[in-house]
């Protein structure tokens, strides 16, 4: 009976350290700033936040090195994206992690012109002008 307890206890050890190994992206935010800024719901910059920041959910975790910069179409209310990621995530957690940073950025700015949430694994940013991390 010992020996059955001592082997379920040892097995649970091994899918905790095992767990703890894998990890799961850090969610703590470092820093988060909004402009003071805003536009109307529905303007041509709001297509434009919507544009940018959707592609930084979806083209960023397919990115080797999961980094990437990207501008809006519309030429009359350009934005400018960038999202980045802890390269040592998997894909999973790159997905987890950006789709949690791209949420609370929108929640904590919402309608600024420009927004930027760091979270310990990983950042994203919108702006109207240019810019480089």
């Amino acid at each position: 009976m010992a020996t059955s307890q001592r082997i379920v206890g040892l097995a649970f050890a091994l899918l905790w350290i095992g767990n703890v190994a894998s990890g799961a992206p850090d969610l703590t935010a470092t820093y988060a700033g909004c402009n003071l800024q805003t536009y109307e719901a529905g303007d041509g910059y709001a297509s434009s936040v919507v544009y940018v920041v959707s592609a930084l959910e979806s083209v960023t975790p397919s990115i080797p090195g999961y980094d990437y910069y990207i501008s809006s179409t519309y030429p009359a209310a350009i934005v400018y994206g960038h999202a980045a990621y802890n390269p040592a995530l998997s894909v999973a957690d790159c997905i987890t992690c950006i789709d949690y940073v791209k949420t609370d950025m929108l929640i904590y700015c919402p309608n600024n012109i420009g927004a930027q949430l760091v979270l310990h694994d990983c950042r994203m940013r919108y702006e109207h002008d240019p810019f480089t991390e």
